[in-house]
C-alpha cells in the first residue's frame, strides 16, 4: 500500500559552508588585502558546514514539526551520507536521485551573501521523477516545489507537476532568490497567472518587491504588494518581511508583527518559516494564527544553539 504524506517536498539538496563575521566589508577587505599581497591563510574565521539547499531545510524543518514528509532530491555518494543522517528518527521519506549536490559558501552578517554552485540542483525536471515517484505526490495532501532560481528545469517541473497531479492538488511555490534572472522569472510570473500552474506561493521582501514590479505594480506598501500578488497570480500569497508577515488571497490581508531580538545565522530561516506556514494551514489555524506560528518557529531557529529547526515544542515555547 502507497504511504500517504502531509507533505511532499523538492527538489535541491546543498552542502553549507557558512562563514560568520561581525563586518562583511571588513571581511572582504581582509581578503583583498591578503590576495594583494601574494595570498595565504587567514585564521580565526568562525565556520559552520551543515546540510543545506530550500528543499532539504523545508522537508527537515516539517519532518521536525511532525508532518509525514517525502524529500524528493538528488546527491553524490560523496555527500549523501550527509544528507540521510539529517532525518535520521524522523518521520521522513528520502528518494535520492543520482545527481551531484550543490555546494554553497553561505557569509553570515546581518544579513547573508551566499555564492552557490548548483550543480545537480540545476537539472531537475518532471524527467527525474519515476512511476513510484508520481504514486507518492499523488498521495501527499501538498506538493512543494522550491528553488526554482537554481533549477534551469523550473518552469518545465512545475508545468509537469500540473499536468500530471491535476488542478485539484496543492502545489506550493517559493522560488528563492530569481533576481538574477529576473526576465525568465517574469515569464514564470505571467505563465502562473495564465495556467494556474501553483495554488500558494511564499516569497521574502526583496522577492516579493521584484515580482510586483516584474507585474506593473509599484508600491511602498507591503500588505498592498501581498494582495496585488495574490490577485494579479489567483494565488494564496506569502510574503514573509524582517518586522511583519502577511498573506492574502487577493481580497483581504492578514498580518502579524515578527518578533526577532536576536540571532545567531540566518541562512534556512525562509525555509523554517515556510515550513511553519505550512503546518498552520495544515492544522487547519486561521490566517493570523498561521503568521505568528510561523514567525515564532523562524525565531526558534535563528535564535537557537543548534544547527537544526524547531520541534513543535520548541515552537510553542518562543
Amino acid at each position: 500500500m502507497t504511504r500517504k504524506f502531509d507533505v511532499a517536498v523538492m527538489h535541491d539538496y546543498f552542502v553549507d559552508r557558512l562563514v560568520h563575521t561581525d563586518s562583511l566589508d571588513g571581511l572582504m577587505g581582509t581578503v583583498a588585502e591578503k590576495a594583494g599581497s601574494g595570498g595565504g591563510g587567514l585564521h580565526g574565521i568562525v565556520q559552520e558546514e551543515a546540510r543545506g539547499g530550500n528543499a532539504v531545510n523545508l522537508a527537515h524543518a516539517l519532518a521536525r514539526l511532525g508532518l509525514r514528509t517525502l524529500l524528493i532530491t538528488h546527491s553524490d555518494r560523496t555527500h549523501e551520507h550527509l544528507l540521510r543522517h539529517t532525518f535520521e528518527g524522523l518521520g521522513a521519506d528520502l528518494r535520492v536521485k543520482s545527481l551531484p549536490a550543490g555546494l554553497t559558501v553561505a557569509f553570515e552578517e546581518k544579513v547573508n551573501v551566499m555564492l552557490g554552485d548548483t550543480r545537480g540542483a540545476s537539472d531537475f525536471g518532471p524527467a527525474r521523477l519515476d512511476e513510484r515517484d508520481w504514486s507518492a505526490l499523488e498521495n501527499s495532501r501538498v506538493v512543494c516545489s522550491v528553488n526554482w532560481a537554481a533549477n534551469m528545469r523550473g518552469t518545465e517541473l512545475l508545468v509537469g507537476l500540473r499536468r500530471r497531479l491535476g488542478r485539484q492538488k496543492t502545489i506550493f511555490f517559493d522560488p528563492a532568490d530569481f533576481r538574477d534572472r529576473l526576465p525568465e522569472f517574469a515569464d514564470l510570473l505571467a505563465l502562473i497567472a495564465k495556467k494556474r500552474l501553483v495554488d500558494w506561493v511564499s516569497m521574502n521582501e526583496q522577492e516579493s518587491i521584484a515580482s510586483a514590479k516584474a507585474m506593473g505594480v509599484y508600491s511602498e506598501r507591503l500588505a498592498d504588494v501581498c494582495r496585488s500578488l495574490a490577485g494579479g497570480l489567483g494565488v494564496v500569497f506569502d510574503l514573509h518581511a524582517v518586522r511583519t508577515s502577511f498573506t492574502s488571497e487577493g481580497t483581504r490581508v492578514s498580518s502579524a508583527a515578527v518578533r526577532r531580538k536576536k540571532f545567531r545565522r540566518l541562512t534556512g530561516a525562509g525555509d523554517v518559516w515556510d515550513a511553519g506556514a505550512i503546518y498552520g494551514r495544515l492544522k487547519g489555524m486561521d490566517e493570523v494564527s498561521r503568521l505568528e506560528f510561523a514567525n515564532r518557529a523562524a525565531n526558534a531557529y535563528l535564535k537557537s544553539e543548534e544547527l537544526a529547526p524547531p520541534t513543535l515544542g520548541q515552537v510553542e515555547r518562543v
